[in-house]
């Protein structure tokens, strides 16, 4: 890449949704390149982080830390066609980002709040339930920033239907979620989900697109996928070959979403469909940072809660009531971004 063209290098730890955080506080046009970062075990990781705590640019700059990652000569490579700024989200990738961006002496941003702390980063976008601290380089966010472009939105809809050949009309969405440390879709739960968005669907004279995710277990996807042909459009999401959400959004007037991912809820809080958060089973507590989340987002009006038990119901109402407000957490993200680099947002 030249190097009078501002680009940003995202760092990713492999997560789907910290991926896309990263990504979508990008300033429209800003190229990019993501570059995968893993760890030498736990021990490098935690060498990683200390010397990411050093304040001093010159001992930080000397520690070998590219040598604690795999492909670290590959991220020097990268790294010497000079990025405008190196962006990351959680506690994976953040020691590597502060040290690259010292070592490179272009501005560091972080998504979250990760485990080195918030001080050596040029620009934090920070969660609300993290109680950030008030500084001119924190941004505060009430969801997950992500990469649904209110301004992109209707072609990608158009794209998306062309693409599948699916005709006007109304539109409901399901976003189905997965296992994780904390929550579980079995073949019970995720059926129950589809045929009560089939039904709720059909209430309202409209056609279901469904994606299933990365996390979803094989058992319940084959399961659900069974019932595909009662589905305007059913997408196995560990073989998506296309970034389906955007196109499925857009198009969509009510979208029921897991509440297993913020990334997910957010997303289709971004957009302008009704959005219902669906209940799933929960193993043990849920952290309370994720609960925090979901409060916040059914306290502001952005979306409604719900179970499998009462969706139809939760759906109608939700169908009934005056249209939400959108969510702008990704909006100020990219001014804040842009004004730090330079940069048109």
């Amino acid at each position: 890449m030249a190097q009078d063209v501002p680009w940003a290098l995202v760092l990713s730890d492999g997560k789907p949704g910290h991926e896309n955080q990263s990504i979508g506080v990008l300033p429209k046009g800003l190229a990019h390149r993501v570059f995968p970062v893993t760890f030498h075990g736990r021990g490098a990781r935690l060498r990683a982080s200390l010397a990411a705590r050093l304040r001093w640019r010159a001992l930080a700059g000397r520690f070998p830390w590219h040598g604690l990652i795999g492909d670290g000569a590959g991220l020097m490579a990268l790294a010497a066609e000079r990025p405008s700024v190196v962006v990351s989200a959680g506690s994976g990738p953040a020691p590597i980002n502060l040290l690259l961006a010292r070592h490179l002496r272009v501005p560091a941003v972080t998504c979250m709040t990760p485990s080195v702390g918030l001080g050596g980063f040029d620009l934090a976008l920070v969660p609300r339930h993290d109680h950030p601290p008030d500084r001119p380089n924190v941004v505060v966010t009430l969801g997950a920033p992500n990469r649904v472009d209110p301004d992109t939105l209707r072609a990608e809809g158009e794209a998306f239907r062309a693409r599948h050949g699916l005709p006007q009309g109304r539109y409901a969405v399901l976003l189905m979620g997965g296992d994780s440390a904390r929550f579980r879709i079995g073949v019970a739960q995720g059926l129950a989900a589809l045929e009560g968005c089939l039904a709720l669907a059909a209430r309202h004279g409209m056609e279901l697109l469904v994606t299933t995710s990365r996390r979803t277990a094989p058992d319940t996807e084959a399961a659900m996928a069974a019932l595909a042909h009662r589905c305007a459009y059913f997408c196995a999401g560990r073989d998506d070959p296309e970034r389906v959400v955007p196109g499925m959004l857009a198009l969509a007037e009510l979208a029921v979403v897991t509440e297993d991912s913020v990334s997910m809820v957010s997303e289709a809080a971004s957009a302008p469909a009704r959005v219902l958060a669906l209940g799933v089973e929960r193993k043990g507590g849920v952290p309370r940072r994720h609960e925090a989340v979901l409060a916040a987002l059914a306290d502001g009006g952005y979306v409604r809660r719900a179970t499998t038990t009462d969706l139809i119901a939760a759906g109608s109402a939700l169908l009934a009531a005056a249209p939400p407000p959108r969510l702008d957490d990704t909006a100020r993200c990219r001014a804040a971004v842009a004004r730090l680099i330079g940069v048109a947002p």
